[in-house]
């Protein structure tokens, strides 16, 4: 079953709308790749926190970052879906008023 953000919108040209929200989950879906592959910007023994080296810790440090940024990007996509699902409710509830379509499909 396909839902309504899936949908490619006429207007932009046949492309899915990109809302601000879903442009933050890819920032916060990105970021951690970008900071692991580019590997010169970490690739020092100082400065030492405890004693490991940076080399180390800044791994382990992205990977508390890169929980926190899945769940600001999992937030951001959930709440541009209800956006869409209640912008598409609005409009099917005053264009498609009583036109028979249950929303089950014909295959059910």
């Amino acid at each position: 079953m396909s839902t309504s953000s899936d949908q490619p919108n006429p207007s932009t040209g046949g492309r899915p709308d990109l809302s601000p929200l879903r442009v933050i989950a890819a920032v916060c879906l990105i970021a951690p790749f970008v900071a692991m592959l580019w590997i010169p910007s970490y690739n020092k023994t100082s400065p030492k926190l405890l004693g490991i080296p940076f080399f180390y810790w800044y791994q382990l440090l992205w990977v508390i970052i890169t929980a926190v940024l899945m769940i600001v990007a999992f937030t951001a996509v959930n709440r541009d879906r209800a956006q869409r699902r209640g912008a598409s409710s609005a409009s099917d509830s005053t264009a498609g008023v009583g036109d028979g379509d249950d929303g089950m499909g014909a295959d059910q």
